[in-house]
């Protein structure tokens, strides 16, 4: 048993040398303007199950060189969802979408609701949660010093009303967030010029409209091959699988 433990961890090192000696080696075919060679070397990092910020925002960076926008995008997202403060991920994005053809504008949300959009992915959901543990654990040890009259006086009050709060708000926007990305599985287009079908199929089916690359859709549903999509416009179609990527 020990044996078998030992090797696995043997293993697990000999990946993880892997996965830094190709990400050092993506680094250098950029520098060297070998894109191709680049997006080669990040995505080995990502089939060895290895992923977080900068590996995806190296990403597009390579494909963003090669004038991939969709899957520039793509990486840039997901560099995003692991690290939503990323300011050169968000910069390079913006960058990204700025070149998408044909991009699908959504009316302007009420500016309550920009707000919180904004503070909900100021953080991962992992940070959302640790946050909230933590205004718990103060929220207790504030309690506490009331009890042995530590802390006292009507402020005292006034500011555990206030922990209250805070603690069930950040625990609110921590539930929202974990439930939005449960339920919501979305994609990038990384064809031009995708056409959405119908239904499942070539045969008789109905071309109902044309994508660009770069457009940010909802999977609703797989078969055969094929993926049916809902676009943030509400238009919805059966693509092939090979035309999206399904973000993380």
């Amino acid at each position: 048993m020990k044996k078998y433990i030992l090797s696995i961890m043997i293993f697990s090192f000999g990946i993880s040398d892997v996965a830094n000696d190709l990400f050092i080696q993506g680094n250098q075919f950029i520098f060297d303007e070998k894109y191709i060679d680049a997006v080669q070397s990040y995505e080995s990092i990502l089939e060895l199950g290895y992923e977080n910020s900068d590996i995806y925002y190296n990403l597009g960076n390579a494909y963003y060189r090669m004038h991939h926008i969709g899957q520039a995008i793509w990486a840039y997202s997901n560099a995003l969802y692991f690290d939503p403060r990323n300011e050169d991920a968000m910069h390079n994005l913006s960058l990204a979408n700025a070149r998408m053809v044909d991009r699908i504008e959504l009316p302007t949300s009420f500016f309550i609701l920009q707000i919180y959009r904004q503070i909900k992915s100021y953080l991962t959901i992992s940070e959302w949660f640790l946050f909230g543990g933590l205004t718990l654990l103060a929220q207790a040890f504030f309690i506490l010093g009331m009890q042995i009259q530590i802390i006292r006086g009507s402020l005292a009050q006034k500011f555990l009303n206030l922990f209250l709060i805070l603690t069930f708000v950040i625990h609110l926007i921590a539930l929202d967030k974990y439930f939005q990305e449960k339920r919501t599985n979305t994609a990038v287009v990384i064809g031009n010029g995708v056409d959405a079908y119908s239904g499942p199929s070539y045969g008789n089916k109905t071309i109902l409209f044309r994508i660009n690359e770069g457009s940010i859709a909802d999977v609703s549903n797989k078969q055969n091959g094929w993926t049916e999509i809902i676009l943030i416009d509400g238009k919805k179609g059966w693509v092939l699988n090979e035309a999206i990527r399904e973000m993380r």
